[in-house]
């Protein structure tokens, strides 16, 4: 049986924090490495893990100066030995049979990653999520146009499993960057011969208003437009003359656009417009030429919005923002899992 090395970052969550690491101690996968790494801590975050750590011997408790999420993942990567690695954010849980259910799926299908589905939790409430069971299996340029669609598999890090040699190549998360997720999936993505997914959910999302994705500020939201561009530019350059993924890389460019420009005009972040209006004529360029692949993957309500964009993105501004908190309020009441 190898060993599955699961690195837990924490920075402050004492109130979430020992039903974390319990639901990764409790799991019916045994042959486990439980990397901790807390970030800095002014809490009793440290003195919760360390009391759990006596308890079990498979715990390792590393404490270091505050330097952000990406650095204490990318300290936890540094310190793993286990042949598969995970990761489990401190402010959610996870099923008791995530990591065994992960390692078959990797085992099974021959495969680099695995991933399943999750829940979300608002107000204590669990959003229903899809149960199939359905079995993706996917090439890495297949995997790449899943992930660029941004629906079955998404960019984050901790509903998935993968084998410790794709970080071997050198990836690690952007210290200093927001939203190190999206900077860095898509390059392990492209280091894995092979990807499965199954639609059954293993993971709980515990959603905070003060989580990075609701603190909004502009240097939180220019990092999201760099991160992005990061991508495209790679997947551009990567993939040329593969129509296909060039489509779906465009396509996801646009609809974190959409995202953005719902985010400025609903919160007034004066400074991201301006970031916003020097990308909007390549924005525009990408919408003319993609129409196919907009017509045939985007939701309505996106498609909605950038109706609303092209006709006049001034005038439109009241309409787009009422539209959007419309929609983030049904999510914020448990209602949707809608990704916007």
């Amino acid at each position: 049986m190898e060993k599955i090395s699961v690195v837990i970052p924490v920075y402050n969550m004492e109130k979430y924090l020992e039903k974390c690491i319990k639901s990764v101690m409790n799991q019916t996968y045994k042959n486990l490495e439980i990397i901790i790494v807390d970030d800095g801590s002014t809490d009793k975050s440290v003195e919760i893990a360390d009391k759990l750590a006596k308890t079990d011997s498979r715990i390792k408790v590393i404490s270091k100066k505050n330097e952000g999420v990406s650095k204490a993942r990318n300290v936890g990567i540094d310190c793993a030995t286990g042949e598969y690695i995970g990761f489990v954010d401190s402010d959610d849980y996870v099923a008791e049979n995530m990591f065994e259910s992960l390692y078959n799926l990797c085992k099974k299908y021959h495969a680099d990653i695995s991933t399943e589905s999750f829940y979300e939790i608002r107000k204590n409430k669990i959003i229903s999520c899809a149960n199939s069971g359905k079995i993706q299996l996917l090439t890495r340029e297949e995997g790449q146009i899943e992930l660029l669609k941004d629906s079955d598999i998404q960019s984050y890090p901790w509903n998935k499993l993968y084998k410790r040699e794709l970080f071997e190549t050198g990836i690690r998360y952007p210290v200093g960057k927001t939203f190190e997720d999206i900077a860095t999936t898509y390059l392990l993505f492209d280091k894995a011969n092979r990807i499965v997914r199954q639609e059954r959910p293993i993971y709980y999302y515990v959603r905070r208003n003060d989580s990075i994705t609701e603190d909004r500020n502009y240097l939180n939201y220019k990092s999201y437009i760099d991160v992005n561009l990061e991508k495209f530019t790679y997947l551009f350059e990567k993939y040329e003359g593969n129509k296909r993924v060039q489509s779906y890389n465009a396509y996801n460019f646009i609809i974190n656009m959409i995202w953005m420009y719902c985010l400025i005009v609903s919160y007034n972040i004066k400074e991201l417009e301006k970031d916003f209006d020097e990308i909007f004529p390549f924005f525009l360029e990408l919408v003319k030429n993609n129409k196919e692949v907009i017509d045939k993957e985007m939701n309505l309500l996106n498609k909605a919005i950038l109706d609303m964009l092209l006709l006049d993105r001034h005038s439109t501004r009241l309409a787009i923002k009422e539209l959007y908190m419309s929609e983030r309020l049904k999510r914020e009441d448990g209602e949707s899992a809608l990704q916007i």
